[in-house]
């Protein structure tokens, strides 16, 4: 191959006594354009010189259009992490593997943007501008000819340039959101086929979920980018007639990120099926979560059908993330009982009880005293106050947590050596003063009971 382009640089560390060094190389023949990039990073850290080593590369094939993409990392004691340990990858027609390159091993080189400076940005650009100039004589289709890789790139200039050559020598009719959707799903041939070589097409007809509908959406200019797979994953959850129920909540709002496995969930009835569109359209509206709607449905049906494999029937009711995240508690209690083979609660002397709990009555006023003692205790009061009751069983063994009823308002209150130390209405919201004469009555009783010991106690064994 002949060497088109060749840039070497290195950089010192202001700071230190390290250096940088990076290498570009552009190639090409009749038949192939082959680029290679290697960074060489060196670091002083407690007095010891690491260093770390990246090195990237791709082949693009002229004529099929195939792209070879390879990726290599030696590190030498720069770091534990298991990101950075040695390793070679070698993909073909990976656009995900590729996209990385162009970001991490072409624009960015290993280092923060802007690091290389104004000669890097040069020889990238010259890069682009060569490996298009090779190309361009080479597209079948004029479309692509029109577009301004340089100054209007969709992801990148380079990773544009190399998905339009691909598709264009395979003959595959891209749409809008190609370039990122090529990175997660390849349509293989048998649907190219039967979808007349469009590419979008071929991909949901792969997952079983080709429609008009989907086409239409899926074209459409989008803020985020639509994971196919997620996308499958909630049409699936329906069954057949996804349609029917996918149309009545904004789907797209919760397919920017991948599922966390391969596994394909379907609602067992229509029942479940309006549930879960009640649940999706309510999602969030109360508290804010840390994982995806996607991710937490995954995790709930996954442990029903484990728990079902046990012979345990479970039915989806939740509606709301209170109803959710109580299914969630109560499902995770059953298989914690089934995995440790035995159920947990706090102890206490039967008088204590019966002294704690016994009603208080004020003038016409009744209220209830419920001492919560068991894990189930714990997680249905957490539904019912819509707080972190559920995880506060563990801290049980310390402090004692009682909840108080009068009419349809309920609190929780905290004890520790027959003292109270926190009161809370719900949603942790504060106690009202109808409670104040109450309050002050339990606590005389809890008062009688400074030095009360209680254990821990293993009950309900499984016996297979």
């Amino acid at each position: 191959m002949d060497l088109l382009i060749r840039h070497e640089q290195e950089k010192k560390d202001k700071k230190g006594t390290g250096v940088s060094i990076c290498k570009l190389y552009l190639y090409s023949n009749d038949t192939n354009i082959q680029f290679n990039s290697m960074f060489e990073l060196d670091y002083h850290r407690y007095g010891s010189k690491k260093h770390i080593t990246f090195e990237h590369s791709f082949n693009i094939d002229i004529k099929s259009g195939d792209l070879k993409t390879s990726y290599r990392i030696f590190n030498d004691g720069l770091t534990d992490d298991k990101l950075f340990r040695n390793c070679y990858l070698e993909k073909l027609n990976d656009f995900k593997l590729f996209f990385d390159l162009t970001e991490n091993g072409f624009l960015r080189g290993e280092k923060r943007n802007g690091f290389w400076g104004v000669k890097y940005y040069k020889a990238i650009n010259s890069v682009i501008t060569k490996t298009y100039n090779i190309l361009k004589t080479n597209f079948i289709s004029d479309y692509y000819l029109q577009k301004d890789y340089i100054n209007k790139p969709v992801l990148n200039s380079l990773y544009d340039l190399i998905v339009d050559f691909h598709l264009d020598r395979k003959k595959i009719k891209s749409h809008d959101n190609v370039y990122h959707n090529i990175q997660y799903d390849y349509p293989k041939k048998k649907y190219l086929i039967e979808n007349d070589n469009k590419f979008l097409p071929a991909v949901l007809d792969q997952y079983g979920i080709k429609s008009k509908y989907l086409i239409s959406e899926l074209n459409k200019q989008i803020d985020r980018p639509i994971y196919i797979s997620t996308l499958n994953y909630i049409c699936k959850l329906f069954g057949d007639n996804y349609l029917d129920y996918i149309k009545k909540f904004d789907w797209g709002l919760h397919c920017y990120e991948l599922p966390s496995n391969r596994k394909i969930h379907t609602l067992k009835n229509e029942s479940e099926k309006s549930c879960m569109v009640s649940l999706i359209n309510k999602w969030e509206k109360d508290t804010l979560r840390t994982d995806s709607l996607v991710y937490n449905i995954n995790k709930i049906l996954s442990t029903r059908d484990l728990l079902e494999s046990r012979n345990v029937n479970l039915k989806f009711k939740a509606k709301n993330d209170a109803e959710f995240e109580n299914l969630m508690e109560t499902w995770s209690g059953i298989k914690l009982h089934f995995s440790r083979g035995f159920k947990v609660k706090y102890n206490f002397p039967e008088s204590f009880i019966k002294d704690i709990e016994s009603q208080i009555k004020i003038e016409d006023d009744v209220y209830e005293v419920k001492l919560l003692t068991s894990e189930e205790d714990f997680r249905v009061e957490g539904f019912v106050m819509k707080n972190c009751m559920s995880k506060q069983f563990p801290h049980g063994s310390i402090y004692i947590y009682v909840a108080v009823q009068h009419k349809r308002k309920r609190i929780n209150l905290q004890y520790r050596k027959g003292k109270l130390v926190q009161s809370y209405g719900k949603a942790n919201t504060p106690v009202t003063e109808d409670f104040e004469n109450a309050i002050e009555i339990l606590s005389k009783r809890f008062y009688n009971y400074m030095d009360l010991e209680w254990n821990k106690e293993k009950y309900d064994f499984l016996t297979n």
